[in-house]
């Protein structure tokens, strides 16, 4: 049984139509720092966006018991995210159109087949025939979505300021701006979707889904784009602010994941540094005195 505020932001979210690339105003006013700052930045944005395809196919092969409004909520959610890879693909378009794709891999073609569950899911799939267990991985699910949509909602609030401090005013009001306000609406359904959820489970059931998430957490796209992409990206919009951020994750996972007794270890820096430096695993930023 779905909580009344749970519906309320579902219909908001099927309210809310997806960006229509005719109302973006892509009028660029220097295209080369564009091109040289933000190349990879773009493309890494598209593939991602893109993914939702495959990431309804895998959530829905992991959890077959979905009800009608989490199925209302990924049909919502993919509309939004697609209209933003194809957003960000006709702005990588507009900066320069012989413009390579970085890592020559990152952007599938669009009319590609639809996308089949990796082996993995359709595995745990099998397992979620147990409710014990489908009741873990729904919140593992729904956290994971949370944590991811609070980073991508961050990140896009840099690139609008770095946008903004170039002087591509327009890129920011009609690109980085409602895109954000999405982001922000997703995020919301994830967090309150997550609690609303974990209240329902057991200690044990809470316990596992957190062990789970610390051992196999990625920074969002890194599954799809691979590590080190993600770190190059991630490392030219947060800049200075990356323990932000960083910490800002950490705080979702607490709060939809922890026990209330103990703080989570920091594996949120942790897998980011393995991107950055995955020969390593080294540091690659200094904080103000915290152990990682």
């Amino acid at each position: 049984m779905q909580s009344t505020e749970l519906l309320t932001r579902v219909g908001r979210l099927e309210d809310d139509p997806p960006i229509a690339l005719a109302s973006v105003d892509l009028t660029i006013n220097d295209s080369l720092p564009l091109r040289r700052r933000f190349n990879e930045v773009f493309a890494y944005i598209v593939a991602v966006e893109r993914a939702v395809t495959q990431n309804v196919a895998e959530i829905t092969a992991l959890l077959p018991d979905l009800d009608t409004v989490e199925r209302r909520f990924l049909s919502a959610w993919s509309t939004h995210e697609l209209a933003h890879a194809a957003i960000f693909d006709e702005l990588r378009a507009t900066i320069d159109r012989e413009a390579p794709t970085p890592e020559g891999s990152l952007l599938a073609p669009p009319d590609a087949a639809p996308p089949l569950p990796r082996l993995s899911f359709r595995v745990f799939g099998l397992l979620s025939g147990n409710p014990w267990l489908q009741d873990v991985f729904k919140l593992i699910y729904l956290s994971r979505g949370a944590m991811h949509e609070h980073m991508t909602y961050d990140c896009y609030r840099y690139l609008g300021a770095q946008l903004e401090a170039l002087g591509e005013h327009a890129l920011t009001s009609t690109v980085t701006d409602p895109i954000r306000r999405q982001e922000a609406a997703h995020l919301g359904y994830y967090r309150l979707a997550a609690v609303t959820h974990r209240n329902r489970l057991t200690p044990s059931q809470i316990r596992l889904a957190r062990q789970i998430t610390l051992h196999t957490y990625l920074p969002v796209g890194a599954g799809q784009c691979g590590r080190r992409p993600s770190g190059r990206v991630f490392a030219t919009l947060a800049g200075e602010h990356m323990d932000a951020v960083l910490d800002g994750v950490e705080g979702v996972a607490g709060e939809l994941l922890g026990d209330g007794i103990r703080p989570l270890p920091h594996f949120v820096h942790r897998s980011m540094d393995r991107c950055l430096h995955p020969e390593s695993g080294r540091r690659s930023w200094t904080t103000s005195g915290r152990g990682r």
